[in-house]
């Protein structure tokens, strides 16, 4: 498994800095929507809920002005421990908890800076910090947890504790490279030795710029979170690859890392 997840995020990202995004990405989004034939996830209507519990994920830089962000476009003035640099932006995060902490994939993370843009209502474009808590080190392990208070507004998920074989699922992503939504269901699923995470399998077309986003289920719990993009370069849909981490583990870090924060303030 290690192998296809690392084998299919490089080629996925590869091919999305030099191609773009996959010929006819939007498209098949956008009729695997039709399909699907979803217009609410847990009573919300699906593009409330979505800009509720998702964020955008810029990567390679821990300050920003002048930030606009549109679709195949992050424009602004990106700065990395105080030098001007530039970032990729392309990774989406999910927050499980309302004290502000956030799950997405760890490879979206190795330039080791993050900001978390969450739009308001109002259409102000800003991004916060992102404090890196842990990111996954063992083989397939591509999960990371992150801090950054939650605006007001955005919604904290709950994480399945088990896979639901067929069940259909939703997936959100940055919607920077592509269309954010898309909808297939679970085609398959296994996990690590050690008990640490499960992996899913499904049939939703994703790219790039959706890695660390969400797979929901159709009561808006949380599937997995998307490590390993479903369409090549030449627009052809394959298996797409979700990870659920073991949230007991998940809760630890998190009781551990406000505890430590609590006693420093």
């Amino acid at each position: 498994m290690n192998s296809r997840i690392i084998h299919g995020v490089v080629v996925s990202i590869l091919a999305w800095l030099v191609c773009g995004c996959a010929p006819g990405i939007d498209a098949q989004k956008r009729a695997s929507m039709d399909q699907a034939q979803v217009h609410h996830i847990a009573g919300v209507e699906i593009n409330a809920f979505a800009m509720a519990r998702t964020a955008v994920l810029l990567t390679g830089a821990d300050e920003v002005t002048n930030l606009m962000i549109t679709k195949n476009e992050v424009r602004g003035s990106f700065r990395l421990k105080g030098k001007v640099c530039k970032t990729i932006g392309g990774c989406a995060s999910v927050p499980i908890d309302e004290r502000g902490y956030w799950l997405t994939a760890s490879h979206c993370l190795d330039n080791d800076a993050a900001l978390i843009y969450m739009p308001s209502a109002s259409g102000e474009q800003q991004a916060v910090l992102a404090r890196i808590v842990w990111k996954g080190d063992r083989p397939g392990q591509d999960i990371a947890l992150l801090y950054a208070p939650l605006r007001d507004g955005i919604v904290p998920v709950d994480v399945s504790h088990a896979i639901r074989d067929s069940a259909r699922i939703i997936c959100v992503g940055s919607g920077i490279a592509a269309d954010p939504l898309s909808a297939g269901r679970v085609i398959g699923s296994g996990g690590a030795t050690d008990g640490s995470l499960t992996w899913l399998e499904h049939d939703a077309p994703l790219t790039a710029g959706d890695s660390g986003g969400p797979a929901f289920y159709d009561d808006g719990v949380l599937a997995g979170i998307n490590v390993e993009a479903g369409t090549s370069a030449s627009g052809k849909i394959a298996r797409a690859m979700a990870i659920q981490p073991s949230m007991d583990e998940i809760a630890q870090l998190i009781e551990e890392d406000w505890r430590r924060q609590s006693a420093s303030h």
